[in-house]
């Protein structure tokens, strides 16, 4: 939270006309203008997201060679497996098409594999489609870089439609089709999807290609308040940059998530202590994403398919009561591997954590990497070791594209994929120590991303009141890629001293601008604590105003990002 205040956003004259003309405070206005909605038009569009405003999936080169080889499958009753991942994507995804298909009376079967057998289409995978008697396989979240597995399948006479959003142009597989918005010859314009959003795509053509009476039925619209749940679970739990065709999705998926009727669905916000208000993405990301994914890494991911499924509520309930009883499983074991790691963590000099065991819990890896990233600002990968090989996760939080710094130690690793800020990885026992020397050196060396986002312009503290901070909720959802507007105000003093927030990174203090105290917390500022309790100001802040959730120092609260004093001018 120290370095050089950002330069003052200059006033636009647009605002006041604008705000007059759509009838919005200008602070939100002075939002929208910041991120390019200038217009009463952009304004609409991006505070009412619409579902017509969806490319067409058929932009995707592959779709209709996939689409015609579905559509074939259901005139001839093949059966269709649906190959997901075991987090919140692949099995939200998984559930999305199986349930599509239930729709079209076809032949299909949701299959996660175990996290044991490793990501993607592993041995496992193919031994299981090849006794199932499968003539049709659609992977989802995964698959891009199967290559073995994906040829072994097709040379059995077994066709596979990759859906996934992993993976590079290196070392593709070659499935009978391949949709991946993030393969430079996809054709698809918008990038970002997650996986369970590709496989809504491939829906969204299969159903354009059918009769019109399915559209227009029932059912088919019941189905669509599901899939924009699972989109939304999905999307959000995989941190996927919520702009673009993901915000829209998103936006349609927490109302369709609030209004659903689905048993599952229903059982999964009780379970998470959401049973009477819809969720928003803190609560997904937070409460309603670990359960699921407490399947797959502490116990398998077909018991969050089982609660997804359910026919009724008290099959959802008895579903829902596995899934927690996983996650409490998966709070045991991560607190006792966070407390090894971050004491080894510690004696790590080097610009980035690389650890690896035998006893270790593959399947919480990821949480603990993220944890030790965060509290040592460095990356961090972790391995757990079993017989000769062994598979981890890691973690970024500091802009290193942390899949291309493991590409640079491709040589090295059996197998590597994910995203900039979150990968998974198999090494070999023998060439462990080489992987950290050499990922030790590519960190050190590999250029940062400057994810710091600026802020959307200056506020007086009068402008805060509780109704103009309300309005700003109408530019959620708020998460990766689309934060919460950030306002910066000079000359803000400091009242009383301030304490520890209880989670024990965070400071709470009061500050007064122009005749306003407004309560605030200084995001990870526990290292400016000295500081404040001796100079009060004045201080320019930059911030994000939201309504308390709790009363006791007024309605607004300011989440302050960045703090300087004089000598930061």
């Amino acid at each position: 939270m120290r370095g050089t205040a950002p330069k003052t956003p200059p006033p636009d004259p647009r605002e006041q006309a604008l705000a007059r003309t759509i009838g919005l405070p200008p602070l939100l206005v002075r939002v929208l203008l910041a991120r390019g909605h200038d217009s009463p038009e952009a304004v609409k569009r991006h505070l009412r997201p619409d579902l017509g405003s969806l490319h067409d999936p058929f932009a995707f080169h592959d779709m209709q060679k996939a689409v015609d080889r579905i559509r074939r499958a259901l005139r001839h009753g093949e059966k269709i497996l649906i190959h997901g991942d075991y987090d919140v994507d692949g099995i939200s995804g998984t559930v999305l098409l199986h349930k599509f298909f239930g729709l079209l009376s076809a032949t299909s079967r949701p299959f996660i594999p175990a996290r044991a057998d490793g990501y993607s289409i592993s041995r496992a995978s193919v031994d299981a489609i090849k006794a199932g008697g499968h003539t049709l396989v659609i992977s989802v979240d995964n698959g891009t870089n199967a290559v073995a597995s994906v040829a072994e399948l097709q040379q059995a006479g077994i066709d596979v439609i990759v859906t996934d959003h992993h993976g590079t142009n290196e070392n593709r597989a070659q499935p009978f089709a391949l949709l991946n918005p993030r393969l430079p010859d996809a054709g698809y314009p918008d990038r970002d999807l997650a996986g369970v959003g590709v496989a809504f795509r491939l829906a969204a053509g299969i159903a354009s290609a059918l009769s019109g009476s399915l559209l227009q039925s029932p059912e088919f619209a019941e189905f669509l308040v599901d899939a924009m749940g699972y989109i939304a679970l999905g999307t959000i739990a995989d941190v996927a940059p919520l702009r673009g065709e993901n915000r829209t999705l998103v936006h349609n998926g927490l109302a369709a998530l609030a209004q659903s009727r689905n048993p599952g669905v229903r059982a999964l916000m009780d379970a998470a202590g959401l049973q009477h208000r819809g969720a928003d993405v803190e609560d997904i990301a937070f409460r309603l994403a670990p359960l699921i994914n407490a399947a797959g890494r502490v116990g398998h991911g077909n018991d969050a398919v089982a609660l997804l499924c359910a026919k009724g509520y008290h099959e959802a309930q008895v579903a829902a009561k596995v899934l927690e009883g996983h996650n409490e499983e998966r709070r045991r074991v991560e607190r006792l591997l966070q407390d090894e790691v971050l004491l080894l963590a510690k004696q790590e000099t080097g610009p980035a954590v690389v650890l690896g065991a035998d006893h270790w819990h593959p399947g919480v890896l990821g949480i603990v990497a993220a944890r030790v990233a965060e509290s040592t600002h460095k990356p961090c990968v972790l391995v757990a070791f079993s017989g000769p090989v062994g598979r981890g996760s890691g973690r970024c939080t500091n802009g290193l594209h942390l899949r291309h710094a493991l590409g640079a130690c491709a040589d090295l690793l059996v197998a590597h994929g994910g995203h900039a800020a979150a990968a998974g990885l198999e090494v070999t026992r023998d060439k462990f120590e080489a992987f950290r020397t050499r990922f030790a050196e590519v960190c050190a060396t590999q250029p940062r991303a400057n994810d710091d986002f600026g802020p959307d312009g200056i506020a007086t503290f009068p402008e805060l009141d509780p109704h103009t901070v309300r309005k700003l909720d109408m530019l959620g959802p708020f998460g990766m890629g689309s934060p919460r507007p950030r306002f910066l105000t000079r000359a803000v003093m400091a009242v009383g001293q301030p304490f520890i927030d209880g989670r024990g990174q965070d400071l709470r203090i009061r500050f007064v601008a122009d005749g306003c105290i407004l309560a605030a917390r200084l995001v990870r500022g526990l290292s400016r604590f000295e500081e404040l309790r001796a100079h009060k100001g004045p201080w320019t802040l930059v911030y994000s105003p939201r309504i308390a959730r709790s009363g006791e120092d007024g309605p607004v609260q300011l989440d302050v990002h960045e703090m300087y004093g004089p000598a930061d001018r």
